[in-house]
């Protein structure tokens, strides 16, 4: 799974769990990607998967720094 989909897949708990709030469900746990997050309240549950949905896109700008390009006087 790419980190793109992982993203996605965060937004998309974020947001169903604060549409069933709405509605007056309350979802205290949920499973992204064989990763299980239970919480004490849909409040925290909704404050650590933003935890970790950061995190997912620190470790991957930490990939993408792994190699970096130098131009001196405009010659490859």
């Amino acid at each position: 799974m790419t980190t793109k989909e992982r993203i996605e897949l965060i937004d998309k708990a974020i947001d169903d769990v604060l549409n069933n709030l709405q509605n007056g469900i309350e979802i205290k746990e949920y499973w992204i990607d064989n990763l299980k997050v239970e919480k004490r309240s849909p409040l925290e549950l909704i404050t650590e998967l933003r935890k970790i949905r950061t995190l997912t896109i620190k470790d991957a700008q930490k990939q993408k720094a792994k190699f970096k390009t130098y131009i001196f006087g405009d010659r490859y």
